[in-house]
């Protein structure tokens, strides 16, 4: 019985053992191809690239903005890429609205490694190649998360450019430690564990800048609830869109689009 006890406590730290040290590898799942513009119904945007502060050169799409609209920078999600992305700015795009889809480090052909510290180079580095190659003001920019992209829009808004027009989060995680206790409830210590923890619900109370939040209240994949919570800690002025029927990759199929034209008109100087 002794060596029973023994072998099962040496099997679960094992786990957790290998859990730790590949923990990335079971968070991102980058689609490592580069993508085709035509594909996507992309093709009036153009290719752009940026530099990071670690030194890597990221690829990702722009189209500018029709006279003073502003530009709407899309932070896709996990398995995802900016041609993903392209069809649901298409709206906004032909509404006049600009677009600019980064693609994080290890996606679409971008080199590196993705993690949560890198991805937010990238992002600073998009968002800084409209300020500083396009002339754009803070003002004229939204920035976008779509699931995964939710903590780094989060983290954007809330610590480097918290003069933005506005913020919309699509399906967002209060963290990835909230996230990791649903699958890995027998696992101690998680908030040590784990290692990039985007902490969306300990920074969204610092935005300043209108917040849009959209949930599907049938989602498995990151659940209603967190939006809600997310929604909760933020500061006013926000909305909340519950959409009863959508799930985690299907909101766009239950009439969001129009939903969310409707917040960027109503955003204030747009």
């Amino acid at each position: 019985m002794t060596f029973l006890i023994a072998g099962s406590l040496l099997l679960y730290l094992g786990f957790i053992l290998l859990m730790y040290l590949a923990q990335r590898s079971f968070i991102y799942f980058p689609e490592p191809n580069t993508q085709d513009r035509a594909v996507y119904n992309a093709g009036d945007m153009d290719v752009i690239t940026v530099e990071t502060e670690d030194g890597l050169t990221l690829s990702g799409w722009y189209k500018a903005p029709e006279g003073d609209k502003p530009v709407i920078v899309v932070f896709h999600g996990n398995a995802s890429h900016m041609g993903m992305s392209a069809w649901k700015v298409r709206d906004f795009m032909d509404a006049g609205y600009g677009a600019l889809l980064p693609a994080y480090r290890g996606y679409a052909g971008n080199p590196g490694k993705p993690a949560e510290q890198g991805l937010y180079k990238d992002a600073k580095a998009f968002v800084g190649w409209l300020r500083d190659d396009r002339k754009l003001p803070d003002n004229r920019i939204v920035l976008y998360g779509e699931s995964l992209g939710t903590g780094i829009a989060v983290e954007m808004a809330a610590n480097h450019f918290p003069e933005i027009r506005g913020l919309i989060l699509e399906s967002p995680y209060t963290s990835f430690v909230d996230m990791a206790r649903r699958q890995y409830f027998f696992v101690p210590f998680l908030n040590i564990l784990v290692r990039d923890q985007y902490r969306s619900i300990e920074k969204i109370g610092r935005v300043k800048a209108p917040l849009l939040v959209i949930s599907g209240k049938r989602d498995i994949v990151v659940p209603f609830r967190m939006g809600q919570a997310v929604y909760d800690a933020a500061n006013d002025p926000k909305e909340m869109l519950a959409v009863p029927l959508a799930g985690h990759n299907d909101l766009y199929m239950h009439g969001v689009g129009p939903r969310v034209l409707h917040f960027l008109s109503g955003l204030k100087g747009l």
